[in-house]
């Protein structure tokens, strides 16, 4: 009767404890949902993947269930000071109006939840999934722009020897290219950074989730810059083809055919890196 008074004691203390962290991440981190949710939805977002990220990371952690269950369950007090250093953060973050801060805060209490209440040995079987949230927040413009504008320029560049290649007419001023009876503005949505970052979540995510050398692990991610700078370049070169071919509108933003050269730019480098794991996946090793 004494030790099932006790469980009933512990058990009610738990689900108070889960119910205050709850209730507080969602009182201080909704504003940043809202914040999230908006740049999810911008025309020119690169986060658009935002929304399937917490999934991801969940589908993650119930793979591993079985090996869950073996762990021990405890709690450690570095995990309550990451929570509060999280939410110190996110409140400098709210006081200079940073909202990428808030964001990183949200991650790290979230990590910060799971040391102080499973403790460090499920936290590090669980690492990977909660650092793959980090891929869940825009990133400033200021960080951004530097990396962009270069990819941006190479991805044109390459576009148009492609054109070149087929004999279509062009004259370049800066990112607005003149054809014969179209002109074509090279925007934002145009300069690899959205490809670059779902490919590098991709790619991460792909090598996780296969056995083999780090080297070989290292070697896959540094060849998902040089890919996502020449997919954005075919997709460039496909969109002045279609400008030259069918008129400037049909290769506009708000074309159907600009959306879908995009995403199909997209199912081409899902395979290319699909194929490349699979080839530099050792062949004694399988999936985890």
């Amino acid at each position: 009767m004494q030790q099932d008074y006790k469980k009933r004691a512990f058990l009610s203390k738990d689900i108070l404890l889960w119910s205050i962290l709850i209730l507080a991440f969602i009182a201080c981190f909704y504003p940043t949902f809202q914040w999230l949710n908006y740049k999810y939805l911008g025309h020119d977002s690169y986060y658009s993947h935002g929304y399937i990220i917490p999934f991801v990371s969940a589908y993650l952690v119930y793979r591993k269930r079985a090996t869950l269950r073996l762990l021990p369950i405890s709690s450690s007090h570095s995990g309550l000071i990451l929570i509060i250093f999280a939410l110190a953060i996110h409140v400098l973050g709210v006081l200079g109006d940073i909202n990428f801060v808030s964001g990183f805060a949200m991650v790290l209490y979230c990590m910060g939840v799971s040391l102080y209440l499973f403790g460090g040995a499920i936290t590090r079987a669980i690492a990977f999934p909660l650092f793959f949230l980090f891929f869940m927040c825009p990133l400033p413009g200021g960080l951004v722009d530097p990396v962009a504008l270069p990819m941006k320029s190479m991805a044109t560049a390459l576009g148009l020897k492609i054109i070149g290649l087929i004999h279509i007419p062009f004259i370049r001023e800066g990112f607005r290219i003149h054809l014969s009876d179209a002109s074509y503005l090279v925007g934002t949505p145009c300069n690899g950074m959205r490809s670059l970052i779902s490919f590098l979540a991709l790619g991460l995510l792909l090598i996780y989730m296969v056995r083999t050398t780090i080297w070989k692990k290292f070697a896959i991610l540094a060849m998902i810059p040089p890919m996502a700078i020449i997919l954005n370049g075919i997709r460039i070169s496909i969109l002045l083809v279609i400008a030259e071919k069918y008129g400037q509108k049909a290769a506009s933003p708000q074309s159907f055919l600009h959306d879908a050269s995009g995403f199909f730019v997209f199912i081409i480098g899902f395979l290319i890196l699909v194929y490349i794991v699979r080839k530099m996946d050792e062949a004694k090793s399988g999936y985890l």
